[in-house]
């Protein structure tokens, strides 16, 4: 960041920034930002990185998927615009990985068209795997029917992740 320049994201020297308020939820909402959304504080409009560590402790999960090259044709078939919503589906009987967490669009019989990467599948499969129920949408990727390379996707519990979405 330049000298002068305003500051676009929350710092994360604040362990209890995102504390939640009276009503139980964390003072965040999703915005519309460049060509998809983005966690944004609500009073200073700042962005909340996707990494940033608080995020887990308070129920959202944030990633960039993985393997979408290889799936291009559910890529393309899928509706993984901003907005929409998404399955993670567990495939403890991968393979490659007994975490594995892959991603689909939400129509019936949709494909896999990504999977949430290794190291992130990992802590995420354990909160799937107790049970928790967690709803999912894209936060970066295309349209049905538009060439797909990237997929980004944020999940939490539906109440959560629907105080979330409030403004979309």
């Amino acid at each position: 960041m330049a000298d002068g320049e305003p500051r676009r994201y929350v710092t994360g020297d604040d362990p209890n920034r995102f504390a939640p308020d009276d009503s139980g939820f964390p003072p965040l909402l999703l915005i519309r930002y460049q060509e998809g959304l983005r966690l944004s504080e609500v009073g200073t409009g700042l962005l909340v990185g996707t990494t940033d560590r608080r995020l887990f402790g308070l129920g959202i999960y944030s990633y960039n998927c993985v393997g979408e090259y290889y799936r291009q044709t559910a890529c393309k078939d899928g509706d993984f615009s901003p907005g929409a919503r998404v399955r993670l589906v567990r495939e403890p009987d991968n393979p490659h990985d007994p975490n594995a967490i892959a991603v689909t669009s939400d129509g019936p019989g949709a494909s896999v068209a990504a999977y949430i990467s290794r190291g992130h599948a990992k802590r995420l499969r354990k909160i799937l795997d107790a049970g928790t129920q967690i709803d999912a949408i894209a936060t970066a990727g295309t349209a049905a029917g538009q060439p797909c390379d990237s997929i980004a996707v944020l999940a939490a519990r539906p109440e959560l992740l629907a105080y979330l979405v409030r403004e979309v």
